[in-house]
């Protein structure tokens, strides 16, 4: 018999990097005041007593640091993909999850890229989960003696503060029940053409 060989084929990418973010701390006090100036928020996939605060959150003077560092590392990852059109942050928003909070699984419509960024990860409050885009796989799947990122239907990424999580608007995720007794802190963004 020949040689069998294996080609990975239509990857999905997933991005993350460590910021030096000597600015974390203010940023988490300025997300305690905009929970404090509306304390309702935006409910959309935030359960279990979840806050989101209103778009356009990297907006304010003092996520400058922090949008330029994202951008920065928005150009990089495009360059890397060699994506020729520039790409920009459009709008963000900042997640709070207390004891119990979590975040169904949804997709990012009409955006390019989104990204998760940590400001505060207590133990045991609840990981990033990404889901297999291939649905037809769990109609009928193998059992494997491992799961690997090219078997499993869906891959756990730890949340970790002062990390950035950049995937496919398209690839559908969720954000496991925060089980520590304080709050999960992040940010998500979306990513677009600056010219379409």
């Amino acid at each position: 018999m020949n040689k069998i060989k294996c080609e990975l084929v239509f990857p999905t990418t997933i991005f993350f990097s460590d910021l030096s973010d000597s600015y974390r701390e203010e940023l988490i006090d300025y997300t305690r005041y905009c929970q404090a100036v509306d304390p309702s928020g935006v409910q959309k996939t935030n359960m279990g007593g979840g806050w989101q605060s209103k778009d356009n959150w990297l907006d304010n003077s003092v996520c400058s640091r922090l949008k330029n560092d994202l951008q920065n590392l928005v150009n990089e990852v495009c360059g890397s993909l060699q994506i020729s059109e520039k790409m920009k942050i459009y709008n963000s928003w900042v997640n709070v999850n207390p004891s119990g909070g979590y975040n169904v699984a949804h997709t990012h419509p009409r955006n390019y890229l989104s990204g998760c960024y940590y400001l505060q990860t207590p133990e045991n409050c609840g990981n990033i989960v990404f889901y297999s885009p291939l649905h037809a796989k769990e109609m009928l799947d193998a059992h494997y003696g491992q799961m690997t990122a090219t078997t499993a239907n869906h891959l756990i990424y730890p949340a970790v503060a002062g990390r950035v999580y950049l995937f496919p608007s398209w690839l559908q995720h969720s954000v496991e029940q925060n089980r520590s007794d304080q709050d999960r802190i992040s940010m998500s963004f979306n990513v677009f053409f600056e010219k379409f």
